[in-house]
């Protein structure tokens, strides 16, 4: 079974789309708005108390208009026009050449950054180097404590099942915990070794740098014994669908790669620290990431041509190696807005694609098939849909970010174009939070009735639990019909309120018209409230045998209006609530079944009560049919008189629906046990008697008795 809700595969890639179009043009029109000239002219009033002499009636003068002199008149600077595309062009042309030209003088810029670290007197050398070697060595010491300390969650892991989703979801949280328990350590250690010693200031700051270099590159060593665990000795300590060979590549990759980052980004630093030229930093940078990239599409084509994993295709090798490029042109030509752009919707399907393999691979059974189970899908779908749409809102600040965006000074703003980003922007955030909450509300009424239908099917009928999980069986899809019509309703309005609509005179309208359309059509709006008060009333469940005025059967489901039922030789009947009127609910409870037998005058009735009495018992005691009966059957006593016999009633108690079985069996053991005892039933007799009238009484009365002749048919 899958797991995530593939019906729109490509709504969330609309979504990031909009989003990431949205923002562009909010970078275009942030540029536009910070352009426009803030020319205010408004007037300034100022009280001021002034002298009342000579000196004070001057300034007057002066500050009064008309009183002052004529101004000088002020040459205004023209704005400046914004660059053409042609411009830009050669800026980046120019850019280009410089990093070009500067390559020549980079190694004296390397000498140059050298002697920064001609450290003072204050430490020795030897002292440095001890600082240094503390430094790196308490880190591993304290990582080894944490190891030691945390030897129970490691036996935990060690021994710990993983039979079920919830026993797995613990499992790779204690790998986590114990994972992260070793990197808190390790930063604790040294940090603490780091504390200890008088740095000088350069020295200080690099080793904090390179410090937080040593960290992510044990973090991505954390994420890659947790996810891809090439070692790992059983199968489902590992989150991604990889076999072990395939798993040791991607793991080693991984390394390479977080290692090549965190050099990178902790040499770049280093140079900003020391105050090198910033020509340095940028050819340093632009080779880092030269590395890099031909890195990840050495990678990207060797897993292209591996044989151990499910097949790459061309196409996508060629397409991410061509945004890799990209991206590092980008960066090289001083676009950063648009590198991290290529940057964030490059990474934003491989991380929701690896999010749902870890998804899915938590919530396999141990014999690597998906569960069935409808509620444990359904959570992974809310969680799979909230991850996704989070992970969109997070790339489209990033994006924001990177170009400069800002969303406050955007929502000051009164143009068309921001008028119209802002109602996009939010029209996508109604769309996914409204699809999470829905994907979150049908769950919750989905595994309620798979908790339902399990109880159901497992033959669990019976006790307060059962009727409340049964009703709650017949109730949580009208439920769900209703969420679904309110939360659309709501997220209509929504959009319609962000694109500018007033919503206000819109719902009286829709007050009006519903007002109108309830007095033309009565009988839908009678329906409706009448299918809700039976609902409330609890007058029939799903599953449940009824009958109301002319209609009866078992009770198949619901809609707003009707009633769906199966009559027991099997037609479906589609009845209006407002038709049903009183109904008679045979499926509650208990039910009492009557048995009228005729016997002879001459039977003795306590021989007949205490047969009837055994028989009970018999059924009672019954394998088959002894659980469904909740009084035996007996014998209540004589009924009437009639014409040719004694009539006797008998009843008995069953669950609802199982009388018919047990009525059979009983009557035809009664036959049995009758024949058996000598009991005879009463059949209509004639008796006549003395003279010709008599015999031809008789004679007649033969007739009666005679059995019917057949008539042969046409086709005989």
């Amino acid at each position: 079974m899958r797991i995530i809700d593939d019906r729109h595969p490509r709504r969330g890639v609309c979504a990031f789309l909009t989003v990431v179009f949205s923002t562009l043009l909010l970078a275009s029109a942030n540029a536009a708005s910070a352009a426009e000239p803030t020319n205010s002219s408004a007037p300034i009033r100022v009280i001021i108390e002034l002298p009342n002499d000579d000196s004070g009636r001057a300034l007057v003068n002066r500050i009064v208009p008309g009183n002052q002199e004529p101004a000088q008149p002020i040459a205004v600077s023209q704005e400046a026009a914004p660059a053409s595309i042609a411009t830009s062009l050669q800026d980046l042309r120019q850019r280009l050449l410089t990093l070009v030209d500067a390559v020549p003088t980079l190694p004296g810029q390397i000498q140059s950054a050298i002697r920064v670290f001609q450290t003072d007197d204050r430490i020795e050398p030897v002292g440095l180097i001890l600082a240094v070697i503390l430094f790196v060595a308490g880190g591993f010491v304290a990582q080894r404590l944490a190891w030691w300390s945390g030897r129970g969650l490691l036996h935990f892991v060690l021994n710990a099942p993983a039979d079920t989703v919830r026993q797995r979801i613990k499992l790779h949280a204690a790998r986590l915990s114990m994972g992260l328990l070793a990197l808190v350590g390790y930063l604790i250690g040294s940090l603490g070794a780091f504390i200890l010693f008088p740095w000088p200031a350069v020295f200080r700051d690099i080793a904090l740098i390179l410090l937080s270099a040593a960290l992510m590159v044990r973090l991505g060593v954390l994420v890659g014994r947790i996810v891809i665990a090439p070692g790992a000795r059983l199968p489902h300590m590992r989150l991604l669908t990889l076999v072990t060979s395939l798993a040791w590549f991607w793991y080693y990759w991984l390394l390479g790669i977080v290692a090549v980052l965190a050099a990178g980004w902790g040499t770049i630093e280093v140079i900003g620290t020391i105050g090198a030229s910033p020509i340095l930093a940028d050819l340093f940078t632009a080779a880092w990431l030269g590395v890099v990239s031909i890195a990840l599409i050495v990678m990207i084509w060797l897993r292209h041509f591996r044989s151990d994993g499910p097949p790459v295709s061309r196409l996508v090798c060629v397409g991410f190696s061509a945004s890799i490029l990209l991206s590092w042109l980008l960066w090289v030509s001083g676009l950063r807005g648009a590198f991290w752009t290529a940057v964030v919707i490059t990474l934003l399907p491989l991380t929701v694609s690896v999010a749902h393999d870890i998804i899915r691979r938590i919530i396999q059974s141990g014999d690597q098939q998906a569960v069935e189970d409808p509620a444990i899908v359904g959570w992974s779908v809310v969680i799979m849909q909230t991850l996704r749409n989070g992970l969109i809102v997070v790339a489209a600040l990033l994006i924001a970010r990177a170009w400069n965006v800002n969303l406050s000074d955007l929502a000051a703003a009164e143009t068309v174009t921001t008028r119209l980003i802002r109602a996009g922007i939010r029209i996508v955030i109604v769309l996914l939070v409204t699809d999470v909450i829905w994907k979150l509300a049908s769950t919750l009424i989905d595994s309620q009735m798979a908790v339902a239908s399990r109880s159901e099917q497992g033959g669990h009928h019976d006790g307060p639990d059962a009727r409340r999980r049964q009703r709650l069986n017949t109730l949580l899809p009208i439920l769900r019909n209703v969420l679904f019509l309110a939360i659309g309703a709501v997220g209509f309005l929504m959009i319609l309120d962000a694109v500018g609509i007033q919503i206000g005179p819109l719902l009286a309208g829709a007050g009006v018209v519903g007002i109108a359309v309830g007095f033309g059509a009565q009988t839908l709006v009678k329906d409706i409230i009448s299918g809700v008060f039976y609902l409330f009333d609890d007058a029939f469940r799903i599953g449940e045998y009824i009958q109301a005025a002319k209609y009866k059967g078992t009770v198949e489901g619901f809609s707003l209006r009707s009633i769906r039922l199966r009559h027991h030789r099997g037609p479906v009947t589609i009845v209006p609530f407002g038709e049903l009127g009183a109904v008679q609910n045979l499926s509650r409870d208990w039910v009492i079944d009557i048995i009228t037998l005729t016997l002879n005058y001459d039977s003795d009735l306590e021989e007949v009560r205490k047969t009837i009495k055994r028989i009970g018992v018999e059924l009672l005691e019954d394998a088959e049919l002894g659980p469904n009966i909740i009084e035996p059957l007996k014998m209540q006593g004589i009924e009437q008189m009639a014409d040719y016999g004694v009539q006797i009633r008998l009843k008995f108690m069953t669950k609802p629906g199982e009388q018919f079985g047990v009525r059979r069996k009983a009557l035809a053991m009664l036959k049995k046990t009758f024949a058996e005892k000598g009991i005879q039933f009463a059949t209509p007799t004639v008796h006549v008697s003395g003279g010709p009238a008599d015999a031809a009484a008789t004679a007649a009365a033969s007739e009666l008795q005679r059995p019917p002749k057949v008539i042969p048919t046409l086709e005989e």
